[in-house]
């Protein structure tokens, strides 16, 4: 299980750390799919903050799980609470505003997914002193 583990907070951790990174260089680009408009200066700082530094710092913290042992519960966790969180609000907006695009569709498939998974790992997690 430890590896399964490892692979998953790597491979989370590094697809934070993408989506981060491309926001941060290309938010427009990046924000294309999800057909946000983004026309002003303060919307795209917020972009680069949420989208970009959180991101990176959330994909920084999954793989200090990965590399510490006391973190790895922590990460875990963190992850199922954020993703999960994405994932309810989506469903919460197709209840009050409809069916979104099939890329959006897409994610809250993925951040279902990834919730439970991490979740399911955080509970198998031996608990550290």
């Amino acid at each position: 299980m430890k590896k399964v583990t490892q692979g998953f907070l790597l491979l989370c951790g590094l697809s934070f750390l993408l989506i981060g990174i491309n926001t941060f260089h290309d938010p427009l680009t990046a924000m294309a799919p999800v057909e946000l408009n983004i026309n002003t200066v303060s919307a795209l700082n917020e972009l680069r903050a949420n989208y970009g530094g959180l991101q990176i710092g959330m994909g920084l913290f999954l793989l200090v799980g990965l590399c510490c042992k006391n973190y790895v519960r922590p990460a875990l966790l963190a992850q199922a609470l954020i993703v999960g969180g994405l994932a309810a609000g989506r469903l919460v907006s197709i209840a009050l505003d409809g069916q979104p695009n099939a890329f959006v569709q897409g994610l809250i498939v993925l951040e279902s997914v990834i919730a439970l998974l991490s979740l399911a790992l955080f509970l198998r997690q031996p608990k550290i002193a």
